[in-house]
């Protein structure tokens, strides 16, 4: 357990510090001008166009973390969801994503034996931002996204998991970036999952979607 906590105090540390950099690179080119506006985001001071790399972004977020022991029925959950996104023109935003869960808790059979039940789910994501009435609500964003998840099920007479499956869920609806720098800054999602079925709901719990993530 002790390891465990180390390794996810040192992804902890590792994602501050490429927040960090991004922060604090190029200060003279987040310094506000003279009319006291933000500083262009695909532009420099003098006008001329961000180079690419400079106009990526780089973070995520820790999607699930549950420490539990597994001789209960409280499961240990870790998940990570790393993201690269693009600052495409000012009010534009261009991203891809992946996410990764790993699971572990006692379960129960339908024959009453108990056993330890393990599991991965994957997948990837490409998602569009598009900054809606920046006059009037600064960083509102309108959503659009399509992720594909691969999970397996959990076999309840075995208690083992089984045959893998991929759900596709678009995702629509509405983020609030509140900015830190130039690109960096801290995104709270709502998101509304327009394929949500039965089968999805082994993997979100209802149509509604909520993240907090960094880039």
């Amino acid at each position: 357990m002790n390891s465990i906590r180390r390794i996810v105090f040192a992804l902890a540390l590792l994602s501050s510090g490429l927040a960090y950099g991004q922060i604090t690179e190029d200060p003279e080119d987040r310094e506000r001008g003279s009319t006291g506006r933000d500083p262009l985001r695909t532009q420099t001071p003098e006008g001329r166009p961000l180079p690419f790399l400079q106009r990526l972004r780089f973070g995520g977020g820790i999607s699930a973390l549950q420490f539990g022991n597994p001789q209960t029925i409280t499961p240990f959950m870790i998940g990570l969801s790393p993201v690269v996104a693009y600052q495409a023109s000012e009010r534009l935003v261009l991203g891809v994503g992946a996410n990764y869960l790993y699971s572990r808790w006692r379960a129960e059979t339908t024959q009453g034996r108990i056993t330890l039940a393990k599991s991965t789910q994957y997948g990837g994501r490409g998602f569009g931002m598009y900054e809606v009435v920046p006059s009037l609500v600064p960083g509102l964003y309108a959503h659009g996204e399509v992720e594909s998840t691969s999970f397996e099920q959990l076999d309840f007479t075995t208690g083992r998991f089984g045959n893998r499956q991929t759900v596709v869920a678009p995702l629509v609806g509405l983020t609030y970036s509140q900015r830190i720098g130039r690109l960096a800054g801290i995104n709270v999602s709502a998101l509304y999952n327009l394929n949500y079925t039965n089968q999805s709901a082994q993997i979100y719990r209802s149509p509604l979607v909520f993240r907090i993530m960094f880039f």
